[in-house]
């Protein structure tokens, strides 16, 4: 958790969320980005499914370039779920640690599922406000603990 602590040495939960949802976006995109190269490269190969003309001779580099491509973004996919799942199991790690039933599902959803504070809310049958007192009172027994004993958990 040392990359997500703030000046006093707490967790700093905004930041670890902006970081793994960026992360997770990131994979996203590139997993689209693999499915379109794939159907591109089947309308290269001839084997698309519309009804126009296929050329003779498809050119064999164009579709080596997009397979290159592809093995590439699987790569970056894999480094980038690598990092994703580390964060994923850092937080799990801290979460888990907090007592309060109510408070650790909110946390559950907001930093494990992503979920939107709407639909937290929602989910949970709270108020706004008290959604929001929930969460400061679980991040404030989450800033309490011996951190760097959890480094070592």
């Amino acid at each position: 958790m040392t990359g997500y602590m703030d000046e006093a040495g707490y967790v700093d939960m905004k930041e670890y969320w902006y970081h793994a949802n960026r992360l997770r976006k990131r994979i996203d995109r590139k997993i689209h980005e693999i499915h379109m190269l794939r159907q591109r490269a089947e309308g290269i190969n001839g084997c698309g499914n519309d009804n126009m003309p296929k050329t003779a001779s498809p050119d064999p580099h164009k579709i080596d370039g997009t397979v290159f491509k592809i093995i590439a973004l699987e790569k970056e996919i894999q480094d980038a779920q690598g990092e994703f799942d580390g964060l994923i199991y850092e937080m799990e790690q801290c979460i888990n640690k907090v007592e309060d039933d109510d408070a650790r599902d909110l946390l559950q959803k907001r930093y494990l599922e992503f979920l939107p504070w709407t639909e937290i809310m929602t989910e949970m049958g709270y108020s706004r406000s008290h959604v929001f007192r929930l969460h400061n009172k679980a991040v404030e027994s989450i800033k309490s603990w011996d951190l760097m004993g959890l480094e070592n958990t």
